[in-house]
């Protein structure tokens, strides 16, 4: 071994010397199981503190679906719910339509309105076209149940803090 070499012992197992992880067997089977599969980091996006966020107003929360127990941020103006990954909220529902609902505040007033989806959408056991929202309804879009809580009901978000 000459001056500035560094000899390294090579793993044990099936990887040996010349292999990386990215070639194991592991990792060929992962990628034949599940190819163009994101990785969860890659769903995330990571935000700097000094980035401003509008303040939240509310949330709705999965209760019984395939996102149980996620909450998703609701903003003052227009947020829409649905399937397609253009709204502002999408939704792991095979049951919403791709662009199924919208949700707006608006000087403490919530307001939800079905978008003429194919399965509608209801609140409190209730089908609706359009409905003021109370902090705690149930609202039902396709096949999953959601609650909404609302921070500022009767108030301006501004106002409210």
């Amino acid at each position: 071994m000459s001056q500035g070499e560094w000899k390294v012992n090579p793993p044990q197992g099936d990887l040996g010397s010349a292999q990386t992880i990215a070639e194991s067997p592991l990792a060929k089977t992962v990628r034949e199981i599940a190819p163009g599969v994101p990785q969860p980091a890659a769903q995330r996006k990571t935000m700097r503190l000094s980035e401003k966020r509008p303040p939240a107003v509310g949330w709705l929360v999965d209760i019984d679906g395939a996102q149980k127990g996620e909450d998703f941020r609701l903003i003052e103006g227009k947020v829409t719910l649905g399937a397609s990954p253009s709204c502002d909220i999408q939704l792991d529902n095979e049951f919403a339509s791709d662009v199924h609902a919208s949700l707006r505040y608006d000087q403490g007033n919530y307001s939800l309105t079905d978008l003429d989806s194919t399965n509608g959408t209801a609140v409190n056991g209730e089908p609706i076209t359009r409905v003021e929202l109370e902090d705690g309804d149930h609202i039902r879009i396709g096949d999953t149940n959601y609650v909404f809580k609302g921070l500022f009901l009767g108030a301006a978000a501004g106002g409210a803090r």
